[in-house]
């Protein structure tokens, strides 16, 4: 059996790192390291920063595969996974990389919903009509809100990405602003190889290192993929039943109501008060006495009544108002963005032959640059219009801020800004 030290200077060989490291501290480091107890070199962190990344990037790899073995994860596998990953440059690229220019939420919602995403949508549905039937008997989650996750997430299986997810999740590991991240989802791979559930040939995703035909990042293939028709593999890639049976069992678990809305399109009163948009539930009843009326001259159910729901107006005052239920904030578990929700209903209902949005957005609005949405929140924060920190993302701190502003110049108070707005605001 070969020595603990010797078994390090194997491991650090494995793995590239030179044999005289940039700095004498950190070579003395490596060389106490291996011999000593412990197998992992730990150059002082003024030494490590004397390392190139690619040194680095190696050490971090030894680092990672001791604690892996510390937790119980059998080391010629941890190694087999870990060794050969690459850093991806893409990755760290496309994470840090803040958009120019953010587009409005009427373009992803239309894109959505385009000629090609529903004609393949409504060829899915027909060739899979066994498959949706089961997975709707098990899990209670609808085949069109299924389908239009698979069609948003990957082109129904089309573009699932070309990337090693271990390259970009060791990429993340090792530094920039998701270390955590991406060392969980390591973590979370070494998991599903250890179980059986997926093969190492089998791992190809996206930049981020989401897989699969419906894209679950490891942690969530770990802990809610299924093996839908039962051949011990769930198979996300290349087994349709497998996919959408994992999406379903998804939003299963985190409360699809089956049978209940998503979101509806409603009008307002004149007078309505928009400060209430995306405050806390209330019934439909509730929002009703508010002036609350769907689209159209129709009627709420008696049962619709009693359900809870939120106001939103993503467009302000000149764009559609949805009230969205509690199958809205499901589908938001997946992706957590409103755009996101709104295009998966607005597709699962084109594929139903039904319409949600009929008011048309304010299509010849500017919207703000992610330079200047930094610009308006620093500017609400001069103002007095507290909004938090300055990062470019309108949150509801933000649009809060812009609501009170809104209203102290006697503005509908909706939240939503364009460049016309953009620019009154920033002259006073």
């Amino acid at each position: 059996m070969l020595s603990r030290s010797l078994l390090s200077l194997f491991s650090l060989s494995l793995l590239g790192l030179p044999a005289c490291a940039a700095t004498p501290d950190a070579k003395q480091a490596l060389a106490a390291q291996n011999r000593g107890a412990n197998p992992v070199a730990t150059p002082p962190r003024n030494a490590r920063a004397s390392l190139s990344q690619q040194e680095r990037f190696n050490l971090w790899k030894s680092e990672f595969i001791a604690r892996s073995v510390r937790m119980g994860y059998d080391r010629s596998m941890v190694e087999r996974l870990i060794l050969p990953a690459k850093i991806e440059e893409r990755a760290l690229e496309r994470d840090k990389t803040q958009p120019e220019f953010s587009k409005p939420v009427w373009s992803y919602v239309d894109n959505a919903a385009n000629a090609s995403r529903l004609n393949g949508g409504r060829t899915k549905l027909a060739e899979n009509g066994e498959v949706f039937d089961a997975i709707e008997a098990r899990y209670k989650v609808p085949r069109h809100i299924l389908t239009s996750i698979w069609g948003l997430e990957t082109a129904y299986g089309k573009i699932m990405g070309t990337y090693n997810p271990v390259d970009a999740l060791a990429t993340f590991a090792f530094e920039g602003r998701r270390t955590s991240f991406g060392e969980a989802q390591l973590y979370a791979l070494l998991d599903l190889l250890k179980s059986g559930a997926v093969r190492q040939d089998q791992l190809i995703g996206s930049w981020a290192g989401a897989m699969g035909m419906t894209q679950f990042i490891p942690a969530t293939f770990r802990d809610y993929a299924v093996d839908f028709d039962g051949d011990g593999n769930k198979d996300l890639w290349e087994n349709e039943a497998d996919a959408l049976g994992s999406a379903a069992h998804y939003l299963s678990r985190h409360g699809w109501r089956w049978g209940e809305p998503v979101m509806t399109e409603v009008a307002v009163d004149a007078e309505f008060d928009y400060s209430l948009l995306e405050g806390s539930k209330k019934t439909v009843n509730q929002w009703t006495a508010l002036g609350v009326r769907p689209v159209g001259g129709q009627r709420w159910s008696a049962e619709a009544g009693f359900l809870d729901a939120k106001l939103i107006a993503p467009g302000g005052h000149r764009g559609p108002k949805l009230l969205t239920f509690k199958n809205f904030d499901v589908i938001k578990k997946y992706n957590n963005s409103t755009s996101y929700a709104m295009g998966i209903t607005v597709l699962g209902e084109a594929l139903r032959g039904k319409s949600v949005i009929t008011t048309d957005w304010p299509r010849n609005d500017k919207p703000l640059s992610f330079d200047d949405k930094k610009s308006m929140q620093r500017k609400l924060n001069q103002l007095g219009f507290n909004v938090g920190g300055v990062d470019g993302i309108i949150g509801p701190g933000t649009r809060k801020g812009i609501r009170a502003w809104q209203k102290s110049r006697g503005l509908p108070a909706d939240g939503y800004i364009e460049q016309d707005l953009f620019k009154r605001l920033m002259a006073q």
